[in-house]
Parts: structure tokens; sequence; C-alpha cells
């Protein structure tokens, strides 16, 4: 048994109101609230390569910076964006402006009034998706979280993506393995049922105390899975210094190149890009 924080819900929740402190909405409804769009306006070409980004839009309040790191390079001409804190506005606008389509599905609701979730993005189709609520409450605010999943048509080629934003520090490295196990585990079924040779799980897995990269990486590669942005460098800025909490795993593709976005992305991560082989 892995260690673990799990509240005594009653008490706990008492502890915050006689505090003051706000007890999160939380959307538990596997069906949704659901998001789509679509804004493809042409057919989408193959490139040369494949590139994923994992992108953390701090509680998805700089979008046009977003959008403007999105449209030029390390981050550009991307095929699949998975991204994290985000509302269904911003999500829209990011894929009008970039001519992309989108599944999104909130997760709760933050203290400021708006949804927080994560979305998928891609300017190819999008066949299928769904919503993972994750096990465990955040021992604070209530909250819980869930991921987003969807399988994606390459030209061809097709691909379940996961987006993945883990709980933080006060719920424990235990509760965020098991988290990580549960979108394994659906992300086997949804392979499963639509044929995805490949996978790619990308996120925010909230991993500052010691040894819990390790302990994330490990667990995804006795999946199968590859650390694919391994290469990356760090993706946080700590107490202590920088490191990686923002990752992408794959499976059935290696990756090339790997690396993070520098610039004045509108967050306190760096978003993190990966580059594979097109799939044959």
């Amino acid at each position: 048994m892995r260690d673990r924080v799990v509240p005594r819900a009653a008490a706990l929740l008492l502890l915050l109101s006689l505090c003051g402190c706000r007890i999160a909405t939380n959307y538990e409804d596997p069906e949704g609230p659901r998001y789509t769009g679509d804004f493809v306006t042409a057919s989408p070409v193959p490139g040369p390569v494949l590139r994923v980004v994992t992108y953390n839009l701090a509680f998805g309040e700089e979008v046009d910076k977003a959008i403007a790191s999105l449209s030029h390079p390390p981050l550009g001409d991307a095929d699949i964006v998975v991204m994290q804190e985000m509302d269904a506005p911003g999500v829209e606008r990011i894929a009008r402006a970039l001519g992309w389509r989108y599944v999104y599905y909130p997760s709760f609701i933050q203290k400021d009034g708006d949804d927080f979730g994560n979305a998928v993005l891609t300017r190819w189709p999008l066949l299928a998706d769904r919503k993972v609520v994750l096990p465990y409450y955040d021992p604070y605010v209530h909250s819980r979280r869930s991921a987003v999943l969807a399988v994606v048509d390459l030209a061809g080629h097709r691909a379940a993506v996961a987006s993945v934003h883990l709980h933080t520090l006060g719920t424990g490295l235990g509760a965020r393995l098991d988290q990580s196990e549960a979108v394994c585990g659906a992300m086997d079924a949804l392979a499963q049922e639509s044929g995805a040779a490949l996978r790619f799980v990308g996120g925010d897995f909230n991993t500052p105390d010691l040894g819990a990269g390790d302990q994330m990486v490990r667990l995804f590669q006795e999946r199968d899975y590859l650390w694919a942005s391994s290469g990356a460098g760090s993706t946080v800025d700590w107490l202590l210094g920088s490191l990686t909490s923002d990752f992408v795993f794959s499976h059935g593709a290696s990756a090339q190149v790997s690396g993070v976005d520098d610039g004045d992305t509108g967050t306190d991560h760096r978003p993190v890009w990966v580059e594979f082989e097109w799939p044959r």
C-alpha cells in the first residue's frame, strides 16, 4: 500500500468552512460538461515529424500569449497539444485562432468562478473522447481532478491521447501514482476499443517532492511507455531550484528530440514539445 493522504471528509470540510476556505464545486459526472469545436479549414498534411506539446497555462488566463507561443517555434506546427488549467472560452479562443479541433472537460470550478480542466487540441480528426474522473480529493479544498482522453486520426494512424493534471502535494505521492495508474488503465481500454497503436500521455504530474519524478517515470515505464520528453530539461522553478513537473510519455513511438519553450508563454510552467518520426 502506497503512502497517501486521505482526509476524513466530514471533519475536514467542517474545519475548512470554519476557516472561511472555499470548498470546490466538482464536475464528477464522466459525461460532462463536455465542450468541442472544429475550426479546421483545410485538410492537414503529414509533416516530416509528429510534434506533441503539453502546455499548462496558469489558471487559463494568458490566452493571447498561449496563442502567440503556439503559433511560432518551438511550439508551432504542433500536431497534438494537451493543455491544463483551462476553461472552455480559453480553449475555444486558441482553437479558433489556430484553426484546430478540440475537446475540453472541466474538473471543478476555481475560486475565481472559472472552470478548471484539461483539453486536447489538434488539426487532425478527433474520432472519440472521454473524461476519466481520477481518484481522491484535495485535502484542503475538496477538489477532484480528471483526465481528458481522445482518439486522433493521424492520416490513417490512430493515436490515443491523454491530457493529465494530477493533484498537488497535499494529496500525497501515493495518491498521484494511483491517479497515473488510473490514466494508464483508461488508455489501455481506449486503445483497445479504438484500435489505436500509438499512445501519448502528457501534462502536469505535480512532482516537485523528492524522488516523485523518478517514481512517476518508473510507473509509466513499467506499463511499456517511454519517457519521450526526457531530454527537455526542467519545466518549473521550485523553492530549491528547477525541476521537471511536466512530462510526455509515449507508447508505440520513440522521440527524436524534445525541449521546452523558455519564452514569455504566460505561465509558471515551461511548455514541453517532443518530435517523433511520423508513424508508418
